[in-house]
């Protein structure tokens, strides 16, 4: 037999009414019920009916991830199977469900966004990348849509969840300085995105702090998707006899850097960015608490789809803290 709100309310020894407004995640309900509830249900295996909820509370209960472009990268990225297990545990634990909208190019993505949007499928957004000049993140602000980037906005009104990518990168080059190292390459991933610039001002701003001349002919950034190939292949154009260390922006970018340097045969200390120990040897890497960041990146858009119903405007910038960890 199915279970009802009524047998969820009799097992948390609450009224019905109580049930529901716990799956409607009310403010009222104190978290302590709040989690008796979830318990219950859990316990007697209930599930609500997502549409019948949707037509009382007006909420789809649904969390969309817009995925960039070339969403090849989703699946090859190490960064983002972490970064979702953060967004579908706290998703998870209020009540929401995770989408994708992904396309074959921009058009198709924007399209898939609209349908979304105007088909009140979810609540609200989140971009799993950042960059300049894009035409979903315009939609979403001129309809008025809650979202947030998971990265850089470019735009000050815009909410975003991220690290301070330029400190980070300062940290990272600084390890090396600190050891002596004063022939630092900087091997960074796709260029028009917001975080390969924003580490690349870091490495920048730790050079000049310690009066090292910046070597344009160090800095090198990848393309495409295929990261690790492309870094491999953009190595022969460093001056390796004078190279002492290499700083990569992309752990998937030190993969194709490590690689070339073991077939060529050259030991060079590198260090990364990841947020679990990478799989390929390294000196050390900058890690940015990826799963933390998928976590606040939901509890931050819960709290702008909550600001939205009420008809608040406020732009969140949440930073994540960084470390670095020695291998």
């Amino acid at each position: 037999m199915r279970v009802t709100i009524k047998d969820v309310a009799k097992h948390a020894g609450v009224a019905p009414s109580t049930v529901t407004r716990v799956i409607q995640n009310k403010s009222t309900i104190s978290e302590a019920t709040k989690e008796r509830v979830r318990s219950a249900m859990k316990e007697l295996d209930y599930h609500p009916n997502l549409n019948a909820r949707s037509l009382v509370s007006q909420s789809s209960q649904v969390i969309a991830l817009v995925l960039p472009d070339e969403s090849d990268v989703f699946f090859q990225n190490p960064f983002f199977p972490t970064v979702l297990r953060g967004i579908s545990q706290v998703a998870s634990d209020h009540g929401y469900a995770i989408q994708i909208c992904t396309g074959a190019n921009e058009t198709h993505r924007l399209e898939q966004l609209k349908q979304m949007i105007y088909g009140k499928r979810v609540d609200g957004l989140i971009f799993l990348y950042s960059k300049l000049n894009d035409p979903l993140v315009d939609f979403c602000i001129q309809d008025k849509f809650p979202f947030l980037i998971l990265g850089k906005a470019t735009s000050p009104f815009v909410s975003l969840v991220d690290n301070d990518n330029v400190k980070a990168a300062f940290d990272a080059t600084e390890y090396f300085i600190k050891k002596g190292y004063q022939h630092i390459a900087f091997v960074g991933g796709n260029k028009e995105l917001a975080v390969s610039q924003d580490r690349y001002k870091g490495y920048q701003e730790a050079l000049s702090s310690h009066q090292i001349p910046l070597r344009e002919e160090l800095v090198k950034f990848s393309f495409g998707f295929l990261l690790e190939e492309n870094s491999y292949q953009i190595m022969d154009t460093l001056p390796f006899e004078e190279l002492e260390a290499l700083m990569t922006t992309d752990i998937l970018v030190a993969e194709g850097v490590r690689r070339y340097l073991s077939d060529k045969q050259v030991d060079l200390p590198i260090i990364s960015f990841d947020s679990i120990r990478p799989r390929i040897p390294i000196d050390a890497y900058i890690d940015i608490n990826t799963v933390e960041l998928g976590r606040e990146s939901v509890r931050t858009l819960l709290q702008i789809i909550k600001d939205n119903k009420e008809n608040k405007t406020v732009c969140y910038r949440q930073l994540i803290e960084h470390s670095i960890i020695e291998l």
